[in-house]
């Protein structure tokens, strides 16, 4: 209650006491005497003094009605949570990346997949690879080398479709920020916005992971051919029989 209705109070209680006073006579040249004056007006600032309490008492009602809404406000929360879906998003990548015929990061068992793909120079010395294991080896490399690539670009492809939904959900998360009423909606929303952010970072080391995967898949390719063509070359010029200054190049390897 304001200022103009504590006015408004005091003046209705002024002029009903005043209504109430004794009436002058309507000739005005007779004496006037006023025996209980000064009751009434006693009365008169009782009313008055009683006004100003329960314009107060009203003041500090309406103090307290707003408190309690305000801890009704900033009780409530969100009625809509949102969460990123990072894990669904890397299952997503572990699948794709399980269809390359090149090793990836996420395959059970890698120690023995990389052993049977990729050999060392002593064990294809002790091979002695024929025409048919060289077309099966040009036929492995040529493969691994295509879809370590290609799934890596599809790879590239579903973080990019990924990144446009982490986009809008970003975008309803800093809506939903702007338009908090209370405090704890407005906690929240930030930790929605956190868990947001732990998600992109997640994704980021991600892709981190799948450029390191291709790089290891062209570094393992590379010295399994090295590998190969050294092993072939000693085993090649071990059967020539030429005389060398009295040695044959089986002694000189």
């Amino acid at each position: 209650m304001n200022h103009y209705w504590i006015n408004a109070g005091l003046a209705l209680v002024v002029s009903s006491a005043l209504l109430s006073l004794p009436s002058l006579p309507a000739h005005g040249l007779d004496a006037v005497y006023c025996t209980n004056c000064g009751t009434e007006w006693t009365q008169l600032m009782n009313k008055a003094m009683q006004v100003k309490q329960l314009a107060n008492q009203a003041q500090q009602l309406s103090t307290q009605i707003n408190q309690y809404k305000d801890m009704l406000t900033n009780s409530n929360g969100v009625s809509q949570h949102l969460w990123g879906k990072a894990m669904s998003d890397f299952n997503q990548l572990n699948q794709l990346m399980g269809r390359s015929r090149s090793l990836a990061y996420s395959a059970g068992d890698l120690d023995g997949h990389f052993a049977n793909r990729y050999g060392t120079y002593d064990a294809y010395l002790n091979k002695k690879m024929g025409a048919n294991d060289w077309k099966n080896k040009y036929a492995q490399w040529s493969k691994e080398g295509s879809d370590n690539a290609l799934y890596t670009m599809k790879g590239l492809g579903l973080h990019a479709s990924q990144l446009q939904n982490d986009q809008l959900l970003q975008q309803r998360l800093q809506a939903m920020a702007s338009s908090a009423q209370g405090r704890m909606e407005a906690l929240q929303v930030a930790n929605m916005m956190a868990a947001q952010n732990a998600d992109q970072l997640m994704k980021l080391r991600e892709l981190m992971m799948l450029q390191l995967q291709m790089q290891a898949n062209f570094i393992a390719q590379q010295q399994d051919r090295q590998a190969v063509q050294d092993a072939a070359s000693k085993n090649y010029f071990k059967v020539i029989p030429t005389q060398t200054g009295g040695k044959t190049m089986t002694d000189l390897y």
